[in-house]
């Protein structure tokens, strides 16, 4: 069995578009492959959170691509013709419209909120709090919390296709 990191942002908790759920439960996602942009790498990020992922591209149209990897499936709007296998820098964001469809139970749920601090004049510093809950909050703060990252367990002793 493996970890996944999946973020549901919080214009998703607010527009009430996945389902409540709490540790232990196993629910069905949407994911959409979110590639990450230059400077992306200064972004913070919680310990546990890889923003790499390898998978197999599988053209779905003009520059979409389905992504399947270990457990998952996603699909990303990639900027170009792909296909085979990549490792692409980013995350795996909860797309409940267009996002392809990856079951998993959640065996941690932690709300990630914001900070912006002026280090000197002209100069912010971002920083990333991950505070531990039990379950998905039914309403999230519109001007801090960028949104919940779940870690799924994935794989076939789920019991789930």
């Amino acid at each position: 069995m493996r970890s996944l990191p999946i973020l549901l942002p919080a214009a998703v908790i607010r527009a009430r578009a996945c389902p409540l759920a709490s540790i232990r439960q196993i629910r069905t996602w949407r994911l959409r492959f979110v590639e990450h942009t230059a400077g992306a790498d200064r972004l913070p990020r919680p310990a546990g959170w890889s923003d790499v992922v390898d998978a197999h591209a599988v053209p779905r149209g003009e520059h979409a691509v389905e992504l399947t990897g270990d457990g998952f499936r996603a699909v990303w709007d990639a900027p170009h013709a792909v296909e085979g296998p990549v490792r692409l820098r980013g995350e795996l964001v909860v797309d409940p419209l267009d996002g392809l469809e990856t079951t998993g139970r959640i065996h941690r749920v932690r709300l990630l909120t914001e900070t912006v601090r002026e280090d000197s004049p002209g100069r912010r510093v971002v920083a990333l709090a991950a505070r531990d809950l039990s379950a998905i909050p039914k309403t999230v703060d519109d001007t801090r919390d960028r949104g919940v990252l779940l870690d799924l367990e994935i794989g076939p002793a789920l019991g789930v296709a």
